[in-house]
């Protein structure tokens, strides 16, 4: 199995989720987490070779690379990067690379372009912010041929990344069963809001989208396929989205948001929620949010314990009889656990223990608040529905 440079895993079933976190906290709900710097290292197989390949070499030493996909039929792996979408075989070796910036642009257009004269643009970066493999038909979102990135790819006018370099977009294709005749695919796409330019006000929180077209996957006077962060709140309080993965009946997006949405409570610190959505649930009304925190055994202070509560990033997958064997790393590899850092490891089925307390507290008046009044639309006010009258499904 192969390692990234994130450093957190996921997984379904008996499986386990892994989340590489940094940073301290306040509290803990579930997860059992190990420092960098407890414990023996594993014993390491030796018939494990850590490095493979390499890429970039020395002469594409200053490549940026912001994204990561391997096609699992054939091997290729595509990177994409600041101004380049490259395609590699499975040595690594390069086959195609696509130039993709510097182009005239402004924050001011839209996605189709700047078609006014009015708006002054100049060269910028052209920033990968989404790279997803659509195995079903052979591409690349957005539309790149999987055989030959080279060919012109079809273009579709239509926003779903953040616009700034540093704000998050995270998408990954999942199931929907929006319809009773069947489930298709859809693309999941994370969007941390951004204030730059006019046209970004139609970019929601998170999103589910057709494969085909981009477009919302349901979108009607009485169902929208979407979240948004309610417009009172939207320019401070900014989500990043970490991960996103589908597992049973339901789509997750791994977040990292502030405390308190409320301005001047930035004292507060910040949180990482898992955020979950029925994939039968075209409207979302089945959001919900629980808190994920890790707590570890300090090492310098053995009575007590650090919460280490800022996920830096996430991998679904399945556990083995030893975990840090089954990766291949050591217990003290500063590359997958850095300083003042951990990996937590959650099951989900203790995940969907903790989302179902949440929704049945909401139903039986246990708890009056949500602590998700920053959500727009349904649930804008925060609160629980009073017992036994709702059909939505509120957590905290």
């Amino acid at each position: 199995m192969g390692i990234v440079a994130a450093l957190v895993m996921l997984s379904l079933g008996l499986g386990v989720v892994a989340l590489a976190v940094g940073g301290e906290g306040t509290e803990i709900e579930m997860g059992h987490g190990g420092s960098s710097s407890t414990g023996p290292p594993p014993v390491q197989r030796p018939d494990v070779r850590h490095i493979y390949a390499k890429y970039p070499d020395k002469e594409n030493a200053s490549l940026k690379l912001t994204h990561l996909v391997v096609d699992k039929a054939t091997g290729r792996v595509y990177a994409g990067a600041v101004n380049r979408l490259l395609q590699l075989d499975s040595a690594l070796k390069v086959e195609e690379v696509v130039v993709t910036g510097p182009l005239k642009d402004s924050p001011q257009c839209h996605a189709s372009g700047c078609n006014s004269n009015a708006i002054q643009t100049s060269l910028m970066d052209n920033v990968n912010k989404v790279l997803v493999i659509d195995p079903e038909s052979r591409t690349l979102i957005v539309k790149y041929k999987m055989a030959n990135i080279s060919i012109s790819p079809e273009f579709i006018p239509t926003s779903i990344a953040a616009n700034d370099e540093t704000a998050s977009t995270y998408a990954f294709i999942g199931p929907e069963h929006y319809n009773p005749w069947g489930r298709s695919n859809v693309l999941y796409v994370g969007t941390t809001y951004t204030n730059n330019g006019e046209y970004r006000d139609d970019v929601p929180a998170i999103s589910s989208r057709n494969l085909y077209n981009l477009e919302y996957a349901e979108l009607s006077f009485s169902k929208q396929s979407i979240v948004r962060i309610d417009v009172k709140y939207r320019d401070h309080f900014l989500v990043k989205y970490v991960y996103g993965f589908n597992a049973s009946e339901f789509a997750y997006f791994v977040i990292v948001q502030k405390q308190s949405p409320l301005p001047g409570q930035e004292e507060l610190g910040y949180v990482s929620r898992l955020a979950r959505t029925c994939i039968n649930d075209a409207n979302y009304d089945s959001y919900t949010e629980v808190t994920l925190q890790c707590l570890v055994r300090d090492t310098a202070n053995p009575g007590s314990m650090v919460n280490y509560n800022l996920i830096l990033d996430a991998k679904v997958t399945e556990a083995g009889a030893d975990l840090a064997m089954s990766l291949g790393i050591k217990a003290k590899d500063p590359v997958l656990v850095g300083s003042r850092s951990a990996v937590c490891v959650y099951s989900l089925q203790d995940i969907e223990i903790k989302f179902n307390e949440n929704i049945h507290m909401c139903f039986n008046g246990s708890v009056k608040y949500r602590n998700m009044d920053y959500i727009s639309g349904l649930i804008l006010d925060g609160k629980c529905p009073m017992a036994g009258v709702s059909n939505f499904a509120y957590s905290l």
